[in-house]
């Protein structure tokens, strides 16, 4: 097995990048969700579960600076400018804010994934991310060829899943991996926590073509008791880069 690609999202919800190399800290990806949109009315941190406008602008993270990009819009920087570019897009006062001086945060999501106006659901994220409750979160290759043999007329695009690392794997490979198991991807050490169940994100309507397919999650409930890749914990830091090795421990 071997890093097929690596993924990181400087601001929830929002487009992330496709990188060579991550590093890899205790919490979690470097960089990885540590901004997001704060609501400045419910003090909810957006996330697209609720508010899927989010997944139509794009972050990305150059030389440690943060630069945000909304639809047809030029590239901005956190500051004032930004806040007041978000505000007139949502058309609600928000602000960008720093998840390392945040604190927890709250998200919301819709109870029902097939209706956009079905009431809202609450929860807590984690101190210093605004990742939803793992550092780290794996697919492999085997699960979207998996998928798109089942359903080929949906569009099983990676995007839908926003993982961290992509693996790799033959078929199988890692489907029978139990809570606790140790996995080493290149200098990190990982420890297997659960499957990641999955939510009306897969579902929603992203740029360059991603359609919105509510039977995505209706096909991943049916067929994979909403099942469809790994959350992990970080055991070892360090550096993952694509087509590094991956191995069980």
């Amino acid at each position: 097995m071997r890093v097929e690609s690596l993924w990181r999202y400087p601001v929830k919800s929002m487009q992330g990048e496709a990188c060579d190399e991550l590093t890899v800290v205790a919490s979690g990806v470097a960089g990885d969700r540590g901004f997001g949109v704060l609501n400045l009315a419910t003090g909810t941190v957006i996330s697209a579960k609720r508010d899927g406008r989010l997944l139509a602008a794009s972050a990305s993270l150059r030389d440690g600076e943060l630069f945000v990009r909304l639809p047809d819009g030029p590239e901005l920087g956190p500051g004032d400018v930004l806040d007041a570019s978000l505000t007139n897009w949502l058309g609600q006062p928000v602000s960008l804010v720093d998840a390392s001086s945040h604190g927890v945060a709250t998200f919301q999501g819709q109870e029902d994934f097939e209706e956009d106006d079905s009431s809202s659901e609450e929860w807590e994220g984690t101190n210093g991310s605004f990742v939803d409750e793992s550092p780290l979160h794996l697919l492999t290759t085997a699960d979207l060829e998996l998928l798109s043999s089942e359903r080929p007329d949906l569009q099983w695009n990676v995007r839908r899943f926003r993982p961290n690392v992509v693996v790799d794997a033959s078929a199988g490979a890692l489907d029978q991996v139990e809570s606790g198991q140790r996995i080493q991807i290149g200098e990190v050490e990982i420890a297997i926590w659960k499957g990641c169940t999955r939510c009306v994100m897969t579902t929603r309507a992203q740029p360059d073509g991603l359609a919105r397919q509510l039977d995505v999650l209706r096909h991943v409930i049916k067929s994979h008791d909403n099942v469809v890749g790994l959350r992990a914990r970080v055991v070892r830091t360090g550096a993952v880069h694509v087509d590094d090795p991956v191995s069980l421990i």
